[in-house]
């Protein structure tokens, strides 16, 4: 509140706001619900402080378009400044060294068989699209070597100007590629997509 650059609104103003911040004991079914309201109320960005995060709940609330996470321990003044401006910029940020546990994490595998993925650095990036005896879809994607280059970084915290630094490109080529990604992973956001990447062994 003491904050000059960030404005609180009431609920009548709700067609206002850019950003929810959403404060919960743990990333789990309930933030899911409270986020996908809050979107449905017309607010892009949904941002959480929780006191613990698992592996398991960060997907979850990654994948519900959840786009930034700090814990409670951590969300002083400044670091919350700072989530909610990320937010507003369309950033990600995700809590440190979670996500990458993540990848031992199966939300979506198909019975009797594990999905099949590429994870070889390819000169194109490719997806192709099969099905399984009980007619489960398994979608085989390949990552191209700046994709995956690009996505470990977002993973890390990096916004996109510091992307475009850290690989000598543009920020046009980064928002390109990053939007290529997400829509051959179906990614929600650049968060959503890291967390699919990981978890299907792509990073």
């Amino acid at each position: 509140m003491s904050e000059p650059s960030i404005e609180l609104v009431l609920p009548a103003d709700l067609d206002r706001a850019r950003v929810a911040l959403v404060v919960a004991e743990a990333a789990d079914e309930s933030v899911v619900k409270v986020a996908r309201a809050i979107q449905r109320d017309g607010v892009p960005h949904v941002v959480l402080v929780a006191g613990r995060f698992d592996e398991a709940g960060v997907l979850l609330v990654v994948g519900a378009g959840i786009t930034g996470l700090l814990r409670r321990a951590e969300a002083t003044s400044a670091r919350l400044v700072a989530l909610i401006r990320d937010a507003d910029r369309a950033g990600c940020q995700l809590p440190e060294g979670l996500l990458r546990k993540a990848a031992s994490v199966q939300l979506h595998t198909v019975p009797g068989r594990p999905e099949v993925i590429n994870v070889g650095e390819p000169a194109r990036a490719s997806a192709s699209v099969s099905k399984v005896a009980d007619g489960s879809t398994v979608v085989e994607v390949a990552l191209s070597r700046r994709e995956v280059e690009v996505l470990r970084l977002v993973a890390d915290g990096y916004d996109t100007a510091d992307v475009a630094e850290q690989l000598a490109y543009s920020e046009s080529t980064i928002k390109g590629v990053l939007a290529k990604v997400m829509t051959r992973l179906e990614a929600r956001n650049r968060c959503h997509a890291v967390s699919i990447a990981i978890r299907e062994g792509l990073l």
